[in-house]
C-alpha cells in the first residue's frame, strides 16, 4: 500500500483478506495522521517534503496537502420575495376564463416564491466551496478558485471530528464568524494539530475519539498497526 503523500509503501502494509474492505487512501491519511501526531508530541516538526505554490510564513512547514470540500452553516436569504401582481381583465366567457387563469397562476407563483424565500431564510448546512487544503505546523491554507486564504490556529475557536474525514469548525474570518463542515482526507490531521495547539484537553484528543470506532483494531488486523500514540 502506498503512502498518500510520498507514494512510498506504508510500513507493514499487506493486502486485506477474505471479505475485508480494501485499505484506501483515506485510511492511509488517517494512519499518517497518527504518525505525525506522535512526531509532534515528541517535539519534532515533521517535514514531509510538501511543496506549495504560495509562500509560507517564517518557521512554517507544510505537513500534508490534499483536496477538500466544505459546507457552511448559513442562510441565503432574509425571507423576502418579489410578489407577482400581474392582472388581466377580460369580458365574456373567454375573457373571464383568462382572468381566472391569470389569478390562479399569480397565486401559484406567489405561493412558490413565498415557500422558497422561507426555505432560503433557514440557517442550515449549504454547499459552499472546495479546493486544495494544506495543513502546516502553524495552521492551514485553503486555495480556491477565488484566492488563497490563511487560517492560523488562533482564529479557530471550536473543532470536532463528526465522521470519518469530516470535521466541523467555528472560526473568525475577516468577514465575520463562520461555521464550516470540512471534508478531506486530512480532516483528522487538521483537528489533532489544532487541538494540540489550542485545546489539549479536548475530549476527542485526550480520549483518541478522533479515530473511527474500532478502526485501530481493524487497521492492525489488515497489516497497518498504528504507530505509538501519545
Amino acid at each position: 500500500m502506498l503512502c498518500a503523500m510520498t507514494g512510498e509503501p506504508v510500513p507493514g502494509a499487506v493486502a486485506p483478506v477474505g471479505g475485508e474492505r480494501p485499505w484506501t487512501d483515506a485510511d492511509s491519511a488517517l494512519w499518517h495522521t497518527a504518525r505525525l501526531l506522535a512526531a509532534v508530541e515528541s517535539g519534532t516538526i515533521p517535514d514531509e517534503g510538501v511543496r506549495t505554490l504560495f509562500p509560507l510564513h517564517e518557521g512554517e512547514v507544510a505537513i500534508a496537502q490534499g483536496s477538500y470540500t466544505l459546507d457552511s452553516m448559513r442562510a441565503i436569504g432574509d425571507g423576502s420575495y418579489q410578489r407577482s401582481g400581474a392582472f388581466a381583465f377580460g369580458t365574456g366567457t373567454l375573457g373571464l376564463a383568462l382572468t381566472a387563469g391569470t389569478l390562479a397562476a399569480n397565486a401559484s407563483h406567489n405561493n412558490a416564491a413565498r415557500a422558497q424565500a422561507a426555505a432560503d431564510a433557514q440557517v442550515v448546512w449549504r454547499p459552499d466551496h472546495g479546493g486544495i487544503l494544506t495543513v502546516t505546523n502553524l495552521g492551514f491554507w485553503i486555495v480556491t478558485s477565488t484566492g488563497t486564504f490563511w487560517w492560523d490556529w488562533g482564529s479557530v475557536d471550536l473543532m470536532q471530528v463528526v465522521a470519518f474525514n469530516t470535521v466541523v469548525l467555528q472560526g473568525r474570518s475577516e468577514r465575520g464568524p463562520v461555521t464550516w463542515r470540512v471534508y478531506s482526507y486530512w480532516a483528522e490531521l487538521l483537528f489533532v494539530l489544532w487541538a494540540r495547539a489550542r485545546h489539549p484537553g479536548h475530549p476527542q484528543l485526550a480520549g483518541r475519539g478522533w479515530l473511527p470506532d474500532r478502526w485501530e483494531a481493524w487497521a492492525a488486523q489488515v497489516g497497518h498497526p498504528l504507530p505509538a500514540l501519545p
